[in-house]
């Protein structure tokens, strides 16, 4: 079996990113690394949903999410993402 996942993306983790405050829904943009990410406003709380590619990108991605506005409380590895349904 080969590194690479479903639609030959590279294999990662997939994390939830938990804290206060409101953040865009292209909290990904700029990031390498982070994928597939899914903002989750459920006020007071943000919710973040996404891949990691490389797990060395943690930093990185926690600096971003803090510089756009969310203090981030918890980070927790999950063995899957939500599925969304776009409407259309």
């Amino acid at each position: 079996m080969s590194g690479t996942g479903l639609l030959g993306l590279a294999a990662g983790a997939n994390y939830v990113f938990r804290g206060a405050g409101a953040i865009p829904e292209r909290a990904a943009e700029g990031v390498e690394d982070f994928r597939g990410v899914l903002v989750v406003p459920v006020p007071p709380e943000t919710i973040v949903f996404g891949t990691v590619a490389d797990p060395g990108s943690l930093p990185v991605i926690l600096r971003r999410l803090e510089a756009l506005g969310m203090h981030v409380q918890s980070v927790h590895r999950v063995r899957e993402l939500p599925v969304v349904q776009r409407a259309g």
